[in-house]
């Protein structure tokens, strides 16, 4: 019994013994969850070894105390007003920038973010992974489908033309076996090459046949090109001097297409943003965590163009040299076809993708529709207005409900199956006067 209760005892103390060396890693904190909570409400504005808009926290430990940080990150304002020296100091010193408030945040979360910025900030500063000029290397490999294709036509051609000389001698030899020799058709190369038929045939109808089949089809082909191609920018992308990604902006972060092209429902013209615009989220996002801790090389860009120094005070970033961005224009109507934005978009209710196809999912912005003329009759004959309750068309629809009482199923705006129809050509959507000077 005295030997069982030595063991009880031994065994209860080292028990006790784990459990004091086990506190301390309870109570530690999780650098790898303040890693994900600091990239979710802290990288938009902070880095920890560059600023953004806001202060570079690196050793943020050692300058302030974990119970102030604690109070500054869950409602900074409060401290100011509380009359806390540091917390003032640091509004002051970033220009009056204004910290949201992380109430929401545990103390446990803010802690995790001190551990993850102790940690970082013992590494040093990550050295930019980033390709020449700033932006990824374009491949460089040509596409080669097509010269693999016109070389295999080209084989195939040769091919056809062996085989049909090859089954002409086999055929002069059967002839021959038969008494009846065929004599070999006599000419130039050109001549020896094609089927006997064509090669019996006279040299000048030969050419004048060839020619007329090969002038038809190339006036059809050219006619085809004239009609539909020239002047036509269809696929047009062309490079822009800032990386401008819609899919990003307008599809990952639902950003509408007016915030930036604001007078795309006032004005004939949709406008170009202004940078200020940009300025509005990239002061603060500044996607460091794309680029081992540097800005994005394309809001660099933006930040070159208007003379900002994200590294200086709110009060000095801006210089005194900015410079506007030289744009391509994609979309190039000509000189004597006139377009109104705010009419399609308030008027008729049409979406941008009505004519700028998917722009929201476009990494580089293209010419989706032809915009030619006869793209656009046939979007007036086709697309219908809604008349009813749109005081634009008021009158319109007085003159459509008496036209029906009128003429009943006869009415011009009735369709086969009876249905109300007004589209943008009945209303005089097809006059020239309408989109020509």
């Amino acid at each position: 019994m005295r030997v069982l209760h030595q063991l009880r005892s031994k065994f209860r103390l080292a028990g006790f013994v784990a459990l004091i060396a086990a506190l301390p890693s309870l109570n530690a904190q999780d650098a790898k969850k303040g890693k994900e909570i600091f990239d979710a409400n802290c990288a938009s504005c902070h880095g920890i070894h560059n600023r953004g808009a806001g202060p570079a926290l690196k050793d943020v430990h050692t300058r302030r105390s974990e119970e102030w940080l604690l109070k500054w990150v869950k409602n900074n304002e409060a401290l100011r007003k509380s009359g806390d020296a540091q917390a003032l100091q640091v509004f002051n010193d970033n220009g009056g920038a204004i910290m949201p408030a992380f109430g929401s945040l545990a103390d446990t979360d803010i802690k995790d973010i001190i551990a993850y910025v102790k940690e970082e900030s013992a590494k040093g500063p990550k050295k930019a992974v980033v390709p020449p000029g700033g932006v990824s290397p374009k491949n460089e490999t040509p596409d080669s489908t097509l010269y693999v294709l016109l070389a295999l036509i080209g084989l195939f051609l040769v091919v056809f033309l062996l085989l049909a000389r090859v089954k002409r001698d086999l055929d002069r030899l059967a002839a021959a076996g038969q008494g009846e020799i065929e004599e070999a058709p006599k000419g130039n190369w050109i001549q020896r090459l094609l089927p006997g038929p064509l090669a019996r045939m006279n040299p000048v109808v030969l050419t004048m046949f060839a020619l007329s089949i090969f002038g038809i089809l190339g006036f059809v082909k050219f006619y085809d090109y004239s009609i539909t191609e020239v002047g036509v920018q269809k696929g047009y992308a062309p490079d822009q001097p800032i990386n401008f990604s819609h899919k990003i902006h307008a599809d990952q972060y639902g950003i509408d297409c007016k915030y930036c092209h604001s007078t795309a429902d006032k004005s004939k013209s949709a406008s170009i943003p202004a940078l200020n615009t940009c300025m509005n989220c990239h002061k603060a996002v500044q996607a460091r965590d794309k680029y081992e801790g540097e800005i994005s090389p394309e809001i660099k860009k933006i930040y070159a163009a208007l003379d900002y120094d994200p590294e200086k005070p709110a009060n000095e970033a801006y210089g005194k040299n900015p410079r506007p961005v030289r744009w391509v224009r994609i979309h190039n109507l000509p000189d004597h076809a006139y377009f109104n934005h705010s009419q399609h978009v308030n008027v008729a209710g049409l979406s941008c993708q009505t004519c700028h196809g998917p722009v929201q999912k476009m990494e580089k912005v293209q010419q989706w529709s032809q915009l030619t003329m006869g793209w656009c009759i046939n979007c007036h004959r086709q697309t219908g207005i809604q008349v009813e309750q749109n005081d634009y068309y008021e009158k319109l629809h007085e003159k459509v409900k008496a036209d029906i009482a009128k003429n009943g199923d006869k009415s011009k705006y009735k369709d086969k199956n009876g249905r109300i129809v007004v589209t943008a050509g009945m209303n005089g959507g097809l006059e020239c006067s309408k989109c020509h000077y």
